[in-house]
């Protein structure tokens, strides 16, 4: 038995180092290779990869955004082994993992296996906090484990196998995001396919560590389960509403305060408490106990009303899921838009009752969850720019470094113009001699035919501005929960992006300093660098364009004004 290892990854370089450094320290003693599907992230991981490349087996591939799922299928499609062994880039992998596998293969052989979960204790508490909440017997994650057979057991994919065989019967994971692996297991289930879990096979996984996006992912696991109790019904049980049961009765017990009834809400205290006492003791340390009741609080409140959200408008409004929660599916390639196809409803017709039956719902709920939690904002798309040398690059890379997207055009272009379609439209128009013997592109050939020629090189915008707009318009959805993302291009005005833009920043430098830099860095000359800058918009018209101005001189300077108009700009 041969394995291949899956790991997906979306802008998480430093994820992917641990997860390979932990797979260096594996005692198994088969070969096997990995397979790293870059989900088009910003900030990739290939440069890590090829570090491990001496010591692991690896194959890297970069590929446009298309979700977790497809890439998922993607990596299984050009995978070597008979099977695959998916994790998500946020784990660890202790050393004897694969060996545990395979002798639970060996022991009693299953098409599709699920392991658990730890923490480790490099975690931070929050962390800690989240794994206990996901894994506790007293939460969701006892409820799950517990209601579900050992034989019958529904892998979560950040740690799970599946065989060849078994993929390739299924097509592997559909376009829904979370909830795509109980819906493989369920279809894997009807192929006549067995899953197990293998308690031994853990891995250890850090979760998210932020807790606006853990309540954003718990919403959207709620939101996904009446889905697939829908497309499932005869797999429905009553342990998937437990979280939302668990709210009415705290709406309820709060209500009942009007009456002086209060033994509601002391059971709701007992149970944190014994929340805090129970974490408290398995963690050793009482904070990791406090924020447990934390990240309880936030799991059964985030996954309870996005049960009964979803609840409301697929089933009581028959809504076909793809319109009521447009954010739970990704697009995907043809072979899963046939499976899709396949596991939607009817269209149906709505009703003016119905509409309204839907705004009432929602101004029930909407109110009693923004209490748990706050109210999304719009994302704020930030202009970064500025003329050559004014050091935009180093502002872009310190803003990275904040935690705050950056979207670097020129980067991303280049990595548009690599796509397999952009490749051949651009060989239909400027000839097969623009292509390499590996049918890749000569950029240095491509560049000879476009220099000078402005009638060429505008048939060569033609085709790559349309694809890097919408490279760039699915990595905004990818974006969408996060305040603040930027777009950085020397060319935001000139290319009218700043049309897309909420507010500009631009950069400056005095111009002596612009040209000691560009001397520093290119090999050029000091009129050919003028020649640029002159051909370039001046910084006047930029800065009497822009919002913001960071003055680019000293770089322990820059970042004090940098981190002024973050503030400035979070607060907005």
């Amino acid at each position: 038995m041969f394995f291949s290892i899956i790991i997906p990854v979306y802008n998480r370089p430093d994820e992917i180092k641990e997860l390979l450094e932990s797979l260096l320290q594996s005692t198994y003693k088969n070969n096997y290779e990995i397979v790293i599907v870059e989900d088009g992230s910003t900030v990739t991981c290939k440069e890590v990869v090829k570090t491990f490349s001496d010591k692991l087996s690896i194959s890297y591939y970069f590929k446009a955004n298309s979700g977790p799922g497809d890439s998922r299928n993607f990596g299984m499609r050009n995978a070597k082994g008979d099977y695959f062994i998916i994790f998500d880039s946020d784990c660890i992998i202790p050393n004897h993992y694969l060996s545990e596998v395979e002798k639970e293969l060996n022991l009693k052989y299953v098409d599709c296996f699920g392991g658990p979960d730890k923490a480790l204790k490099s975690f931070s508490n929050i962390q800690k906090a989240i794994n206990f909440a996901m894994t506790s017997f007293l939460t969701t994650g006892g409820i799950r484990g517990g209601s579900e057979k050992i034989d019958k057991f529904q892998p979560r994919s950040f740690n799970m196998g599946i065989s060849k065989k078994a993929f390739e019967a299924s097509n592997g994971f559909g376009n829904i995001h979370p909830g795509e692996d109980p819906d493989l297991s369920i279809r894997l289930w009807k192929l006549g396919y067995e899953t197990r879990l293998f308690k031994s096979a853990f891995v250890y996984h850090k979760r998210r560590i932020d807790w606006d996006k853990f309540s954003l992912q718990v919403s959207k696991f709620g939101k996904a389960r009446p889905i697939l109790n829908h497309w499932y019904p005869e797999y429905k049980k009553i342990t998937y509403w437990f979280p939302a049961l668990f709210v009415i009765g705290f709406i309820i017990s709060a209500l009942l305060l009007f009456i002086l009834f209060d033994w509601g809400l002391k059971l709701y205290f007992l149970y944190f408490v014994i929340i805090f006492v129970v974490s408290s003791i398995q963690n050793r340390n009482p904070l990791i106990g406090l924020l447990s009741i934390v990240a309880v609080w936030k799991q059964f409140f985030g996954y309870g009303f996005g049960f009964l959200n979803s609840f409301f408008k697929i089933n009581i409004l028959r809504k076909k899921p793809q319109d009521a929660f447009p954010e739970l599916f990704f697009k995907v390639n043809s072979s899963q838009e046939i499976l899709s196809e396949k596991l939607s409803f009817e269209k149906t017709s709505e009703l003016p009752i119905q509409k309204t039956f839907e705004k009432a719902i929602d101004k029930i709920v909407t109110p009693i969850q923004n209490i748990v939690e706050p109210i999304a904002k719009k994302t704020k798309i930030i202009g970064l720019t500025g003329g050559i040398g004014s050091g935009k690059t180093t502002i872009a890379n310190y803003l990275q470094s904040k935690g705050v997207p950056v979207y670097v055009s020129d980067i991303e272009a280049k990595k548009v113009m690599e796509f397999p379609d952009i490749v051949l439209k651009i060989a239909e128009v400027f000839g097969k001699e623009v292509l390499d013997l590996n049918n890749l592109l000569n950029r240095d050939k491509l560049a000879e035919i476009v220099f000078n020629n402005p009638e060429k090189l505008k048939q060569l915008n033609a085709i790559v501005h349309p694809a890097v707009k919408k490279h760039f318009d699915n990595w905004i959805i990818q974006n969408k929960d996060v305040p603040i993302i930027v777009k950085e291009t020397a060319i935001l005005f000139e290319s009218g992006s700043y049309k897309d833009c909420d507010q500009i920043i631009t950069v400056s430098a005095p111009l002596e300093t612009r040209i000691a830099r560009v001397l520093k860095r290119d090999n050029s000359t000091r009129e050919k660098i003028l020649q640029r800058i002159n051909n370039q918009l001046s910084d006047d018209e930029r800065i009497a364009r822009s919002q913001y101005v960071i003055m680019n001189e000293n770089f322990e300077e820059t970042k004090k004004q940098v981190d002024k108009i973050l503030i400035l700009l979070k607060n907005k």
